[in-house]
């Protein structure tokens, strides 16, 4: 039903598509966009990209002022350990504090943190500290994580995973609260403490990353907990079904629609046309794709670092790899993008979060994409039509 609401929704609105930029410009130099964007990086960087990875990290911070300036609403980085699939970001909340001292409103968050392979109370203590620093624009995002040399490097089960999330999970927020607290749990324990440093805000809100099992977005919901989602990996009407089992449980908590905040994340690279797009980022996508593929085989050692379209089809199911540039990614011209964000938001997401730099793209070509998806593409999309 949601993926029916969508197509209709979009047919409805670009039979009537506006197309006002300097609106949209003048919105952004003030501060304000008709809907949230989150910019996500996933850092993937090695030596043969012609940069140092200090230059790296000096031009992450740059885009993160960038989209602070725009108006956007979260800058978003993952964690990831002893590979160059994400892991220039062992911990989140390091960067995120560089962050926080280069901007100014834009919301900040690890996308994820893998609580589960670490102490909870620290990494209660580091985002709070963080949290104090950005002036309480801190949230938290976790997931069950996927890379199985990260947990046999820190001596995690696995399968223990869901369990550790919910037990750290309980810690931070009792830790956030700024009560003193005891716990006893199955994993960590401890007598009595007193929870320092303070937010700035007390609680921070809560995102929980979702991809696969129908447990983890009701257990997402019934907790009140956000939602993130990935789109590439699965086609839109599988989007929809899962966000529906999301939105359904998130009802049945009796909990208020207009409480309720999601995200689908996108990879992004803007061009002119659709084809221009595509031979710019088909390379970067096609090795991004192959070191995922490695660390969930546990090839990361492996440094034949170009991909191939092979990847790309057995990642997504298919059997055309222009398929999955097609509906799956913002790998096209704005008005590709437009369409393509207008059905998420149709669907009830309430939130576009776009990775922009991946693998071999350059700064330049980062910045480029967010300017124009800010100044180009959000002036066709029509907010007023999502689903509720």
């Amino acid at each position: 039903m949601l993926y029916g609401l969508a197509k209709a929704g979009c047919r409805a609105h670009f039979a009537r598509r506006r197309t006002d930029l300097f609106r949209t410009r003048e919105v952004a130099e003030h501060g304000g966009l008709p809907m949230d964007l989150s910019l996500f990086y996933l850092p993937t960087w090695r030596d043969g990209f012609g940069i140092s990875l200090g230059r790296y990290y000096e031009e992450i911070i740059e885009t993160v002022k960038l989209a602070d300036t725009l108006g956007w609403a979260r800058a978003l980085t993952t964690e990831h350990h002893f590979h160059y699939y994400g892991g220039a970001v062992p911990n989140p909340a390091v960067i995120l504090a560089a962050w926080a001292r280069e901007t100014e409103n834009i919301r900040l968050a690890p996308a994820v943190s893998l609580i589960q392979l670490r102490d909870p109370l620290k990494v209660a203590e580091d985002y709070a500290l963080v949290d104090q620093l950005s002036g309480g624009r801190v949230d938290m995002g976790v997931a069950r994580g996927f890379a199985p040399h990260e947990f046999g490097a820190f001596n995690v089960d696995q399968a223990e995973t869901a369990e550790r999330i919910t037990e750290g999970l309980e810690i931070c927020s009792r830790f956030w609260a700024g009560e003193p607290f005891s716990f006893t749990g199955k994993y960590f324990s401890f007598d009595k403490l007193q929870p320092w440093p303070p937010t700035e805000t007390g609680a921070l809100p809560i995102w929980n990353a979702a991809s696969n099992s129908k447990e983890s977005f009701v257990n997402a919901a019934k907790c009140g907990y956000h939602l993130m989602m990935n789109h590439y990996p699965m086609s839109f009407s599988a989007l929809a079904e899962k966000f529906g089992w999301y939105c359904e449980a998130w009802e049945k908590a009796g909990r208020m629609t207009s409480d309720r905040k999601a995200m689908v994340n996108f990879m992004c690279h803007i061009g002119d046309t659709e084809e221009q797009a595509i031979q710019e980022a088909k390379g970067a996508l096609q090795e991004h794709a192959g070191a995922f593929e490695k660390v969930m085989q546990g090839r990361q050692w492996e440094t034949d670092y170009a991909g191939d379209v092979s990847i790309l089809l057995r990642m997504c199911e298919g059997d055309d790899w222009r398929d999955v540039f097609r509906r799956r990614t913002l790998i096209c011209s704005p008005e590709q993008a437009a369409e393509r964000m207008q059905l998420c938001l149709n669907l009830g997401f309430t939130e576009i979060s776009i990775v922009p730099r991946y693998a071999g793209l350059t700064h330049e070509q980062c910045t480029n994409t967010i300017r124009r998806i800010t100044e180009e593409v959000l002036p066709m999309v029509d907010q007023s039509a999502q689903v509720v």
